[in-house]
């Protein structure tokens, strides 16, 4: 059994300011349970920070965010994650996914998935309910798209979801712009942990394209992903690794092709 996410991973996703905090919340209860006399305002003093921050520590209000979204994640079974959970497959399924037509926004503000097909953006948002149950529905939305309406888009906006697939190594913001790098953890978990990761992915991805790269005839199936020109290797390493695991299952792998995109 080994941890695949912690509470410091899941710290480590917001900015500076924010993770200091939390070292000093930590530090705060370090003290106060090696010396339970010690009230706020003395441990204050300790700490060199207005009582303030600690009256209202001691009070069991205002705790730093990212605890809040540790405590909401350790409440829902999901902190430390380990290998041995239940929902591993279904997590790495949902993963998988985000590398594909979902992903999450810069900004942080919402997890999606978009696609021409309803149940899929819909199969999508039961994954999640199956992995942090019923309520996040009250902050999910499913939009209708396109110039003739064959386009779905579900979107999630809880805080805590979001974070859980930052810190489990979901690409954020316009995946053109990012590097995509096939998280380790998935790398190193077992057969259907990476099934699923995989299988999400190229469900959503793979395509037959009109004609083949020598312009002469049908090509195999193929998966396309976009990039900027100085991400080409990294985009390279990512379809290596995905060969990898396709080869794994003795599907044989072909070229890679580059194009350019005219704007």
């Amino acid at each position: 059994m080994k941890a695949i996410l912690t509470k410091h991973e899941i710290i480590n996703t917001y900015d500076q300011r924010q993770q200091e905090q939390c070292g000093l919340y930590e530090e705060y209860k370090r003290i106060k349970q090696d010396n339970p006399t010690f009230g706020y305002k003395r441990i204050a003093r300790l700490l060199g920070h207005p009582y303030g921050k600690t009256r209202w520590w001691h009070c069991g209000k205002y705790t730093p965010v990212p605890i809040q979204t540790v405590q909401w994640l350790e409440g829902n079974g999901l902190l430390p994650l380990e290998t041995n959970n239940q929902k591993i497959c279904i997590i790495a399924k949902v993963l998988g996914a985000t590398f594909g037509d979902g992903g999450i926004f810069g900004n942080l503000n919402g997890i999606f998935l978009s696609s021409s097909e309803l149940e899929a953006v819909q199969e999508f948002g039961e994954d999640l309910k199956k992995i942090f149950g019923d309520k996040i529905e009250d902050n999910s939305r499913i939009i209708e798209g396109g110039e003739y309406g064959h386009s779905w888009c579900y979107q999630n906006t809880n805080r805590n979801v979001i974070r859980f697939f930052v810190a489990l190594g979901a690409p954020v913001g316009d995946k053109a712009q990012v590097t995509l790098v096939v998280p380790k953890w998935i790398q190193e978990e077992t057969v259907a942990v990476q099934d699923e990761f995989f299988g999400s992915l190229i469900g959503g991805e793979v395509g037959i394209p009109k004609v083949h790269c020598g312009g002469t005839h049908l090509d195999a199936f193929s998966l396309g992903i976009t990039a900027k020109d100085d991400l080409a290797n990294n985009r390279i390493d990512f379809l290596n690794a995905l060969a990898i695991y396709l080869n794994s299952k003795g599907i044989n792998t072909g070229k890679y092709l580059s194009t350019t995109i005219r704007k």
